[in-house]
Protein backbone atom coordinates (compact mmCIF):
# COMPACT_ATOMS: atom_id res chain seq x y z
CA UNK A 1 0.00 0.00 0.00
CA UNK A 2 2.78 2.44 0.86
CA UNK A 3 4.30 2.08 -2.62
CA UNK A 4 0.95 2.90 -4.25
CA UNK A 5 0.26 6.16 -2.39
CA UNK A 6 3.09 8.22 -3.98
CA UNK A 7 1.98 7.05 -7.44
CA UNK A 8 -1.60 8.14 -6.74
CA UNK A 9 -0.40 11.53 -5.51
CA UNK A 10 1.90 12.10 -8.48
CA UNK A 11 -0.25 10.70 -11.29
CA UNK A 12 -3.63 12.19 -10.35
CA UNK A 13 -2.79 15.69 -11.68
CA UNK A 14 -1.27 14.12 -14.83
CA UNK A 15 -4.45 12.15 -15.50
CA UNK A 16 -6.50 15.32 -15.00
CA UNK A 17 -4.24 17.23 -17.41
CA UNK A 18 -4.56 14.45 -19.98
CA UNK A 19 -8.36 14.42 -19.76
CA UNK A 20 -8.48 18.20 -20.07
CA UNK A 21 -6.20 18.31 -23.11
CA UNK A 22 -8.07 15.55 -24.97
CA UNK A 23 -11.64 16.24 -23.84
CA UNK A 24 -11.42 19.87 -22.75
CA UNK A 25 -13.53 21.32 -25.53
CA UNK A 26 -16.35 18.93 -24.68
CA UNK A 27 -16.03 19.38 -20.93
CA UNK A 28 -15.90 23.20 -20.84
CA UNK A 29 -17.17 24.21 -17.38
CA UNK A 30 -16.52 20.74 -15.94
CA UNK A 31 -12.83 21.20 -16.60
CA UNK A 32 -12.34 22.85 -13.23
CA UNK A 33 -14.24 20.06 -11.45
CA UNK A 34 -11.94 17.42 -12.93
CA UNK A 35 -8.83 19.34 -11.87
CA UNK A 36 -10.11 20.05 -8.36
CA UNK A 37 -11.17 16.46 -7.74
CA UNK A 38 -7.88 15.09 -9.05
CA UNK A 39 -5.93 17.50 -6.83
CA UNK A 40 -8.07 16.58 -3.83
CA UNK A 41 -7.19 12.91 -4.40
CA UNK A 42 -3.53 13.86 -4.80
CA UNK A 43 -3.57 15.93 -1.60
CA UNK A 44 -5.19 13.10 0.35
CA UNK A 45 -2.63 10.60 -0.94
CA UNK A 46 0.18 13.04 -0.07
CA UNK A 47 -1.04 13.38 3.51
CA UNK A 48 -1.23 9.60 3.88
CA UNK A 49 2.25 9.32 2.34
CA UNK A 50 3.64 11.79 4.88
CA UNK A 51 2.03 9.84 7.74
CA UNK A 52 3.46 6.58 6.37
CA UNK A 53 6.98 8.02 5.97
CA UNK A 54 6.93 9.48 9.50
CA UNK A 55 5.86 6.12 10.93
CA UNK A 56 8.27 4.07 8.83
CA UNK A 57 11.40 4.64 6.78
CA UNK A 58 11.69 6.40 3.44
CA UNK A 59 10.18 4.70 0.39
CA UNK A 60 12.55 4.13 -2.55
CA UNK A 61 11.09 2.81 -5.80
CA UNK A 62 13.53 2.01 -8.63
CA UNK A 63 12.79 1.24 -12.27
CA UNK A 64 15.35 -0.89 -14.11
CA UNK A 65 14.10 -0.52 -17.67
CA UNK A 66 16.74 2.07 -18.63
CA UNK A 67 20.55 2.19 -18.23
CA UNK A 68 21.66 2.86 -14.65
CA UNK A 69 22.42 6.61 -14.97
CA UNK A 70 18.97 7.27 -16.48
CA UNK A 71 16.82 4.79 -14.54
CA UNK A 72 14.00 6.67 -12.79
CA UNK A 73 14.02 6.54 -8.99
CA UNK A 74 11.18 7.73 -6.77
CA UNK A 75 12.55 8.78 -3.40
CA UNK A 76 9.89 9.65 -0.83
CA UNK A 77 11.57 10.62 2.42
CA UNK A 78 10.32 13.14 4.96
CA UNK A 79 11.55 16.08 2.92
CA UNK A 80 9.77 14.88 -0.24
CA UNK A 81 6.60 13.97 1.68
CA UNK A 82 6.38 17.41 3.32
CA UNK A 83 6.89 19.09 -0.05
CA UNK A 84 4.19 16.87 -1.59
CA UNK A 85 1.68 17.99 1.05
CA UNK A 86 2.69 21.64 0.54
CA UNK A 87 2.44 21.50 -3.26
CA UNK A 88 -0.87 19.64 -3.42
CA UNK A 89 -2.43 21.66 -0.60
CA UNK A 90 -1.57 24.98 -2.22
CA UNK A 91 -2.55 23.69 -5.65
CA UNK A 92 -6.01 22.62 -4.45
CA UNK A 93 -6.66 26.10 -3.06
CA UNK A 94 -5.44 27.73 -6.27
CA UNK A 95 -7.56 25.44 -8.44
CA UNK A 96 -10.68 26.22 -6.39
CA UNK A 97 -9.98 29.96 -6.62
CA UNK A 98 -9.28 29.75 -10.36
CA UNK A 99 -12.66 28.14 -11.03
CA UNK A 100 -14.41 31.48 -10.60
CA UNK A 101 -11.49 33.78 -11.33
CA UNK A 102 -10.88 32.39 -14.85
CA UNK A 103 -14.57 32.01 -15.71
CA UNK A 104 -15.29 33.61 -19.08
CA UNK A 105 -11.63 33.61 -20.13
CA UNK A 106 -11.04 32.23 -23.63
CA UNK A 107 -8.18 30.13 -22.31
CA UNK A 108 -10.21 28.56 -19.48
CA UNK A 109 -9.59 24.95 -20.55
CA UNK A 110 -5.94 25.54 -21.43
CA UNK A 111 -5.28 27.23 -18.10
CA UNK A 112 -6.49 24.29 -16.01
CA UNK A 113 -4.56 21.89 -18.22
CA UNK A 114 -1.32 23.81 -17.66
CA UNK A 115 -1.95 24.23 -13.94
CA UNK A 116 -2.59 20.50 -13.43
CA UNK A 117 0.45 19.62 -15.51
CA UNK A 118 2.60 22.02 -13.48
CA UNK A 119 1.45 20.34 -10.26
CA UNK A 120 2.41 16.95 -11.68
CA UNK A 121 5.87 18.19 -12.67
CA UNK A 122 6.48 19.78 -9.27
CA UNK A 123 5.51 16.52 -7.52
CA UNK A 124 7.81 14.58 -9.85
CA UNK A 125 10.59 17.05 -9.10
CA UNK A 126 10.46 16.72 -5.31
CA UNK A 127 10.21 12.91 -5.43
CA UNK A 128 12.96 12.36 -7.99
CA UNK A 129 15.77 10.22 -6.62
CA UNK A 130 17.84 10.54 -9.80
CA UNK A 131 19.54 13.77 -10.81
CA UNK A 132 18.90 13.17 -14.51
CA UNK A 133 15.13 13.11 -13.99
CA UNK A 134 15.36 15.97 -11.52
CA UNK A 135 17.01 17.96 -14.34
CA UNK A 136 14.21 17.02 -16.74
CA UNK A 137 11.55 18.11 -14.24
CA UNK A 138 13.48 21.29 -13.42
CA UNK A 139 13.48 22.32 -17.09
CA UNK A 140 9.83 21.32 -17.49
CA UNK A 141 8.95 23.74 -14.67
CA UNK A 142 10.74 26.49 -16.62
CA UNK A 143 8.82 25.68 -19.80
CA UNK A 144 5.45 25.58 -18.03
CA UNK A 145 6.19 28.79 -16.14
CA UNK A 146 6.99 30.56 -19.42
CA UNK A 147 3.69 29.31 -20.87
CA UNK A 148 1.73 30.56 -17.85
CA UNK A 149 3.49 33.93 -17.65
CA UNK A 150 2.72 34.60 -21.32
CA UNK A 151 -0.77 33.10 -21.00
CA UNK A 152 -2.43 36.26 -22.35
CA UNK A 153 -0.52 36.18 -25.63
CA UNK A 154 -2.35 39.20 -26.97
CA UNK A 155 -0.60 41.45 -24.46
CA UNK A 156 2.98 42.44 -25.38
CA UNK A 157 3.90 42.81 -21.70
CA UNK A 158 2.86 39.20 -21.03
CA UNK A 159 4.93 37.91 -23.94
CA UNK A 160 7.91 39.94 -22.72
CA UNK A 161 7.50 38.52 -19.20
CA UNK A 162 7.59 34.98 -20.58
CA UNK A 163 10.70 35.68 -22.65
CA UNK A 164 12.49 37.38 -19.75
CA UNK A 165 11.76 34.47 -17.43
CA UNK A 166 12.86 32.00 -20.11
CA UNK A 167 16.26 33.66 -20.57
CA UNK A 168 17.08 33.86 -16.87
CA UNK A 169 15.68 30.47 -15.89
CA UNK A 170 17.29 28.91 -18.95
CA UNK A 171 20.67 30.00 -17.58
CA UNK A 172 19.88 28.20 -14.34
CA UNK A 173 18.79 25.08 -16.24
CA UNK A 174 22.10 25.10 -18.12
CA UNK A 175 23.99 25.43 -14.83
CA UNK A 176 22.09 22.43 -13.43
CA UNK A 177 23.03 20.43 -16.52
CA UNK A 178 26.70 21.28 -15.97
CA UNK A 179 26.45 20.33 -12.29
CA UNK A 180 24.81 17.00 -13.15
CA UNK A 181 27.54 16.21 -15.69
CA UNK A 182 30.24 17.13 -13.17
CA UNK A 183 28.59 14.90 -10.58
CA UNK A 184 28.42 11.91 -12.92
CA UNK A 185 32.01 12.37 -14.13
CA UNK A 186 33.24 12.58 -10.52
CA UNK A 187 31.14 9.96 -8.73
CA UNK A 188 29.92 7.74 -11.57
CA UNK A 189 26.28 7.84 -10.45
CA UNK A 190 23.24 10.07 -10.60
CA UNK A 191 21.25 8.10 -8.04
CA UNK A 192 20.81 10.42 -5.05
CA UNK A 193 21.20 7.69 -2.41
CA UNK A 194 24.30 6.27 -4.09
CA UNK A 195 25.69 9.78 -4.45
CA UNK A 196 25.34 10.42 -0.72
CA UNK A 197 27.35 7.28 -0.02
CA UNK A 198 30.01 8.22 -2.57
CA UNK A 199 30.40 11.71 -1.08
CA UNK A 200 31.58 10.13 2.18
CA UNK A 201 34.59 8.56 0.44
CA UNK A 202 37.96 10.34 0.86
CA UNK A 203 38.25 10.81 -2.91
CA UNK A 204 35.21 13.10 -2.80
CA UNK A 205 37.41 15.79 -1.28
CA UNK A 206 39.70 15.86 -4.33
CA UNK A 207 41.32 19.31 -4.42
CA UNK A 208 40.88 21.17 -7.70
CA UNK A 209 42.54 24.43 -6.72
CA UNK A 210 44.56 25.71 -3.78
CA UNK A 211 45.52 29.33 -3.20
CA UNK A 212 46.17 32.03 -0.62
CA UNK A 213 42.51 32.24 0.35
CA UNK A 214 41.93 28.53 0.68
CA UNK A 215 41.15 25.62 -1.59
CA UNK A 216 38.33 24.35 -3.75
CA UNK A 217 37.49 20.67 -3.88
CA UNK A 218 35.25 18.93 -6.38
CA UNK A 219 32.19 19.02 -4.10
CA UNK A 220 32.57 22.77 -3.58
CA UNK A 221 32.87 23.25 -7.35
CA UNK A 222 29.65 21.31 -7.98
CA UNK A 223 27.72 23.19 -5.29
CA UNK A 224 29.02 26.53 -6.59
CA UNK A 225 27.61 25.74 -10.04
CA UNK A 226 24.34 24.75 -8.39
CA UNK A 227 24.20 28.17 -6.72
CA UNK A 228 23.46 29.69 -10.14
CA UNK A 229 20.57 27.26 -10.57
CA UNK A 230 19.21 28.08 -7.13
CA UNK A 231 19.54 31.84 -7.61
CA UNK A 232 17.67 31.90 -10.91
CA UNK A 233 14.72 29.72 -9.89
CA UNK A 234 14.32 31.40 -6.49
CA UNK A 235 14.73 34.89 -7.99
CA UNK A 236 17.75 35.79 -5.89
CA UNK A 237 19.77 38.94 -6.60
CA UNK A 238 20.89 39.66 -9.33
CA UNK A 239 18.56 37.20 -11.11
CA UNK A 240 15.37 38.61 -9.60
CA UNK A 241 14.37 40.78 -12.58
CA UNK A 242 12.04 38.15 -14.08
CA UNK A 243 9.90 38.00 -10.94
CA UNK A 244 8.30 41.42 -11.51
CA UNK A 245 6.88 40.15 -14.80
CA UNK A 246 4.59 37.76 -12.94
CA UNK A 247 2.05 40.55 -12.51
CA UNK A 248 1.22 40.09 -16.20
CA UNK A 249 0.05 36.52 -15.56
CA UNK A 250 -3.34 35.60 -14.09
CA UNK A 251 -3.36 36.01 -10.30
CA UNK A 252 -3.53 32.23 -9.62
CA UNK A 253 -0.23 31.86 -11.48
CA UNK A 254 1.40 34.40 -9.17
CA UNK A 255 0.06 32.47 -6.19
CA UNK A 256 1.41 29.16 -7.51
CA UNK A 257 4.73 30.80 -8.30
CA UNK A 258 5.29 32.34 -4.88
CA UNK A 259 3.92 29.37 -2.93
CA UNK A 260 5.72 26.62 -4.81
CA UNK A 261 8.08 27.36 -7.69
CA UNK A 262 10.40 29.88 -6.01
CA UNK A 263 10.84 27.37 -3.16
CA UNK A 264 12.45 24.93 -5.59
CA UNK A 265 15.87 26.48 -4.93
CA UNK A 266 15.56 25.90 -1.20
CA UNK A 267 14.36 22.35 -1.85
CA UNK A 268 17.42 21.64 -4.01
CA UNK A 269 19.75 22.74 -1.21
CA UNK A 270 17.93 20.49 1.25
CA UNK A 271 17.82 17.54 -1.16
CA UNK A 272 21.59 17.75 -1.68
CA UNK A 273 22.35 18.63 1.95
CA UNK A 274 25.22 16.09 2.28
CA UNK A 275 27.04 17.87 -0.56
CA UNK A 276 26.48 21.31 0.94
CA UNK A 277 27.59 19.99 4.31
CA UNK A 278 31.00 19.38 2.73
CA UNK A 279 31.09 22.83 1.12
CA UNK A 280 30.92 25.48 3.88
CA UNK A 281 32.21 28.13 1.47
CA UNK A 282 29.12 27.65 -0.68
CA UNK A 283 26.85 27.92 2.35
CA UNK A 284 28.46 31.22 3.32
CA UNK A 285 27.90 32.47 -0.22
CA UNK A 286 24.24 31.43 -0.11
CA UNK A 287 23.82 33.23 3.21
CA UNK A 288 25.25 36.46 1.78
CA UNK A 289 23.12 36.23 -1.39
CA UNK A 290 19.95 35.49 0.58
CA UNK A 291 20.54 38.36 3.01
CA UNK A 292 21.28 40.80 0.19
CA UNK A 293 18.17 39.69 -1.71
CA UNK A 294 15.99 40.16 1.38
CA UNK A 295 17.28 43.71 1.88
CA UNK A 296 16.88 44.66 -1.79
CA UNK A 297 13.42 43.11 -1.95
CA UNK A 298 12.27 44.94 1.18
CA UNK A 299 13.59 48.26 -0.11
CA UNK A 300 12.05 47.78 -3.57
CA UNK A 301 8.73 46.80 -2.01
CA UNK A 302 8.38 50.20 -0.35
CA UNK A 303 8.78 52.04 -3.64
CA UNK A 304 6.22 50.16 -5.79
CA UNK A 305 3.20 52.06 -7.15
CA UNK A 306 0.76 49.11 -7.07
CA UNK A 307 -0.22 46.60 -4.41
CA UNK A 308 0.46 43.69 -6.76
CA UNK A 309 4.03 44.84 -7.40
CA UNK A 310 4.47 45.39 -3.67
CA UNK A 311 3.47 41.78 -3.03
CA UNK A 312 5.84 40.56 -5.76
CA UNK A 313 8.86 42.20 -4.14
CA UNK A 314 7.79 41.23 -0.64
Amino acid sequence: MRSVLPFIAILSPLIAAGLIWFLGRRLEERTAQISIRALAVSAGASILTLYDVVQHEAAVLKFSGLPAPFAPVILVDRLAAVMMVLITGVSVVIHVYSRRYMQGDLGYVKFFGLLSLLTFVLLSLVTSGNLFWLLICWHAVTWLLMALLSFHEGRPAARQAGRSAGRILGLGDAALLVAVLMTYMTFGTLDVMELFQAVKEPSAALVLWRGTWGEMNVVTAITMVLVVTIMTKSAQFPFHAWLSGTIEAPTPVSAMLHAGIVNAGGFLVNRLAPLYGMAPTTLYLLFIIGSLTALIGAAAMLAQPSIKRTLVYS
